[in-house]
């Protein structure tokens, strides 16, 4: 029988040791969503009405609710958001200024409409706020899917209809 010497069994449980790439990869996949998570959590405590946000739709429903939500994170947002502007829009930017500026236009894109989405109806500071996170998040999920995920939209898809997924969880819950 032949071991593994990336698999490592101690006292019953079952270890594997990942290559570091993975390990960094996982690390800022980490970061990234709980930079995202708070930015959500500080938007809805103090600049956004609970009821604008595309969540609420799910509010109160309980656990009926959970696979309309589901196709809501995964397919309706997250998937078309992260072909949009990490599958079209980065690619063309890089491709026409370069990574860095061209991932900075893209996140200020996606920052902008994220933004202008509460323009009427929440107060400047708070559009700020949001317009920054969106940005900052959007530069972060562009520079993972063209550095580590060798321009792979597949990891940003899955932190982004995690955190959406989420989002739309506890307002199912509350």
């Amino acid at each position: 029988m032949s071991q593994d010497r990336n698999v490592r069994v101690l006292h019953g449980s079952v270890y594997i040791n990942l290559p570091l790439k993975i390990k960094r990869i996982t690390g800022h996949v980490f970061l990234l969503y709980g930079i995202i998570s708070y930015t959500n959590f500080y938007n809805s405590l103090f600049f956004v009405d609970e009821s604008l946000l595309a969540s609420n739709r799910f509010a109160g429903l309980g656990l009926a609710a959970l696979i309309p939500a589901f196709l809501y994170a995964i397919l309706q947002t997250g998937l078309s958001e992260e072909l949009f502007f990490r599958g079209f829009l980065t690619k063309r930017f890089i491709t026409r200024w370069g990574f860095y500026k061209g991932n900075l236009m893209q996140s200020l894109l996606f920052g902008a409409i994220h933004g202008l989405m509460f323009l009427s109806t929440v107060q400047l500071i708070g559009v700020a706020f949001i317009f920054v996170a969106t940005a900052v998040a959007g530069y972060l999920v562009g520079w993972m899917n063209e550095k580590l995920s060798k321009g792979s939209i597949m990891t940003n898809w899955g932190i982004h209809s995690t955190a959406n997924l989420l989002a739309a969880v506890m307002m199912m819950l509350i």
